[in-house]
């Protein structure tokens, strides 16, 4: 904290700032200084990707049936069933970006990154980390291959946003015990749900995870009628938003849900076994068996695993079914295939897991196998340090736990360390569920391509930050507790 000077307007580096900024101890919950830190880093980070991304934002091939959702929202009226949920196709229309993605579009998805990485260390310093900590931890996620999301006309930047606005909402409804932030926490997680319907079922995670969270704490970290008023509203909140637009579609076509491609996109899953399918499936399954034949040779991948959305016109035509409805078809048909090689589908559950951590990094490379190179050992080092550390935390806490047990802490150990510990190890916990919650749903129904992790990758970095300070807080409390039992 920089010290008041005696003139009216104290002067730092031939700079003259008013007394009352000197005597501000945090801006929106950063010290001063780290405030300024990360104000200079986006300020560098905004100008360096608008000189050398000049054509961002860029289409990618989901791209255009995000604008066609946009253009039928354009009149804030739905004139026909969606593909896509509408929570990017309303940043594009607020962006005017709905018949031609601008540059407006890529300045807004910046902003929502830097105000993300805000978020993250506002809380990161609550716990505790240090000044040098808390810019390193900015830094890192002002690297390319974490910005690159922002330069696509894609939902992973903006449900980046909702994802880390719904968990620090949580964070401060933990330290504060205030409604208004789980309400806040409920609308966002529902709002991510209708960005990528992936999160639909999130705020019931989170809410199972508060009464679980709770319960591993013998001295109750939080009081169960809390608990149980804050799991409602997180609950509700969520279900406002993805339950009124369900209940749109419902109302104006007929199906009750966010979008209608559940049925088609577990086609991933089952792309290996189409043989399987009955003879009364005769005509459905040679065309399914063609479809993918034709994937493996001429997609780039040839895996063929991405067959639906070209046979899924030629299955329309067979079937006479539309979207919804194909859909709903091809649901009873992939959980019957489920149903006939349940060891295939879980072999493909385990490949995708797998797959689902490696690098994502694309526009980042810039044509360059040496920098592609690079960001892929950054963030390999990232996701296994991440692992490494949860495993760690496990380890540790049960060791600890197990010790205390045999011989209790003495009455020098102050109970306010062992709460913040409770509360740093509940937070950690908090941001472990949507992140393993975002992989475990994303593996059982769809194939694990790194692309469907990148909105956790802050949170992912977030809990390595955290996960470490918490665990080198664990070993002083173990110190502490072996000096104590030396001593008696």
């Amino acid at each position: 904290m920089l010290k008041p000077q005696t003139s009216s307007n104290p002067t730092i580096a031939g700079i003259k700032f008013p007394r009352v900024w000197l005597n501000v101890r945090t801006v929106a919950g950063l010290p001063l200084r780290t405030a300024v830190v990360y104000a200079l880093l986006f300020a560098v980070a905004f100008c360096f990707y608008s000189v050398f991304w000049v054509k961002a934002p860029l289409m990618a091939p989901d791209s255009g049936s995000y604008l066609r959702a946009a253009q039928d929202l354009s009149d804030f009226h739905i004139d026909q069933l969606q593909e896509r949920a509408p929570g990017y196709p309303l940043l594009l229309l607020l962006t005017a970006s709905s018949q031609s993605p601008n540059r407006t579009l890529f300045f807004v998805s910046l902003t929502l990154h830097f105000a993300s990485i805000w978020l993250l260390a506002s809380v990161l310093y609550r716990v505790g980390l240090r000044e040098i900590m808390l810019a390193l931890f900015g830094f890192i996620l002002l690297l390319p291959p974490y910005v690159e999301p922002a330069a696509y006309v894609l939902t992973e930047n903006l449900t980046e946003a909702m994802l880390v606005l719904g968990f620090v909402s949580f964070v401060f409804w933990i330290l504060h015990n205030r409604a208004t932030w789980i309400l806040i926490s409920g609308l966002a997680i529902g709002y991510a749900a209708l960005t990528r319907p992936t999160y639909q079922l999130l705020a019931f995670a989170m809410a199972g995870y508060i009464v679980i969270g709770n319960c591993l704490f013998h001295s109750r970290l939080l009081m169960w009628k809390h608990v149980t008023k804050a799991t409602l509203i997180l609950v509700c909140g969520s279900i406002l938003l993805v339950g009124e637009y369900s209940y749109t579609n419902y109302r104006s076509f007929g199906y009750f849900g966010v979008t209608p491609v559940l049925g088609l996109t577990l086609s991933q899953k089952t792309f290996r076994v189409l043989e399987r399918l009955p003879d009364e499936y005769a005509v459905v399954r040679e065309t399914m068996i063609r479809g993918r034949n034709s994937q493996v040779v001429t997609a780039p991948d040839h895996t063929g695993y991405d067959y639906m959305p070209v046979t899924a016109p030629e299955l329309t035509k067979i079937t006479g079914l539309q979207e919804a409805q194909l859909s709903d078809y091809m649901l009873r048909i992939n959980l019957l295939l489920i149903q006939k090689a349940p060891l295939v589908y879980l072999q493909e559950v385990v490949w995708a897991f797998g797959s689902y951590w490696f690098p994502s990094s694309g526009l980042a490379n810039m044509n360059s196998r040496s920098v592609q190179l690079l960001w892929a050992i950054i963030q390999l080092l990232l996701i296994g340090g991440f692992f490494f550390n949860v495993l760690l935390l496990i380890g540790a806490a049960s060791y600890i736990k197990m010790c205390m047990r045999i011989s209790p802490l003495g009455s020098q150990q102050p109970a306010r360390e062992i709460r913040a510990i409770q509360l740093q190890a509940f937070m950690y916990g908090s941001a472990g569920a949507i992140v393993f919650y975002s992989a475990v749903i994303t593996c059982l129904i769809q194939v694990g391509i790194p692309r469907y992790r990148v909105p956790t990758d802050a949170l992912i970095v977030f809990m390595f930050f955290l996960g470490t300070h918490l665990w080198r807080r664990l070993v002083q409390l173990y110190r502490i507790t072996l000096c104590e039992n030396n001593s008696t």
